[in-house]
């Protein structure tokens, strides 16, 4: 039987899941308290953990003072709850690595990676047996979308240094009075640099995330495939927010030539 996996909410954000030792450990430590919002499989809805001893639920949830008698979930799915709720039962992400039954840092990637692992598998040459590398490798939707994919990716920082630069670009294409035809040049040019670099790129963004993870997380290996699993994969806010700004820095760009 699977221990029982938890979620908790501190404000509007959750996280999770951590498995009873762990949320034993977040009590100590003061991250959770008897006011925080706790959620497990089959729980229709949200529970105070001072409330849990009260609640009736799908799946008999234990008192407060005896958690660790808690039963496991057996496969109920998640209930969405309200749809206006900020604390609806969330949908527990994919565990991409055990699904495909890899280990050691193969895993590692592949949980940071989430859904499209195995095409980065092949260009990050993770089956050679040297070191990973994206050098060498083409990357159409860098090429074709670059701020965008990179919000999508959750490489924040790097999108940040690129809207940054292509503000900057476009400052001083205004400022030389750069002709139209030397500045489709330039907007070319970036589109292969990321085209030709966003596997490196990207493949440096899921390092630096496990080993950030892994300072969190200690030698618990589920604890951080799943610490890796929230961190990485794909945002789809990110990716609207991404867009706005592409239509702003166009508009910007367009002010600044007229």
């Amino acid at each position: 039987m699977q221990e029982a996996q938890w979620w908790y909410a501190n404000g509007r954000q959750s996280s999770g899941p951590v498995d009873l030792a762990d949320l034993r450990q977040l009590q100590r430590e003061g991250t959770v308290t008897a006011r925080t919002l706790l959620w497990c499989e089959g729980m229709p809805s949200w529970r105070p953990l001072a409330e849990l001893d009260q609640a009736s639920t799908q799946v008999e949830v234990a008192p407060v003072l005896d958690i660790d008698a808690a039963p496991a979930a057996e496969g109920i799915a998640p209930s969405v709850g309200d749809p206006s709720d900020p604390y609806r039962a969330p949908v527990a992400a994919p565990d991409v690595a055990a699904a495909a039954g890899l280990e050691g840092e193969m895993a590692l990637y592949a949980s940071v990676v989430g859904g499209n692992f195995p095409i980065y598998r092949q260009r990050w040459r993770l089956d050679q047996g040297g070191i990973a590398t994206g050098s060498g490798t083409w990357h159409w939707p860098a090429f074709l979308l670059g701020l965008i994919w990179m919000m999508y990716r959750k490489m924040y920082r790097l999108a940040a240094m690129w809207a940054g630069l292509l503000l900057l670009i476009s400052v001083v294409e205004t400022l030389l009075d750069v002709p139209d035809g030397l500045s489709l040049v330039i907007t070319f040019a970036l589109s292969i640099t990321t085209g030709i670099f966003g596997n490196s790129w990207y493949l440096a963004h899921c390092q630096r995330l496990i080993a950030q993870a892994r300072a969190v997380t200690g030698g618990d290996d589920a604890r951080l495939r799943s610490e890796l699993t929230a961190r990485g994969g794909t945002s789809a806010v990110a990716t609207l927010i991404a867009i706005v700004i592409a239509v702003v820095l166009s508009t910007v760009g367009a002010a600044l030539a007229g």
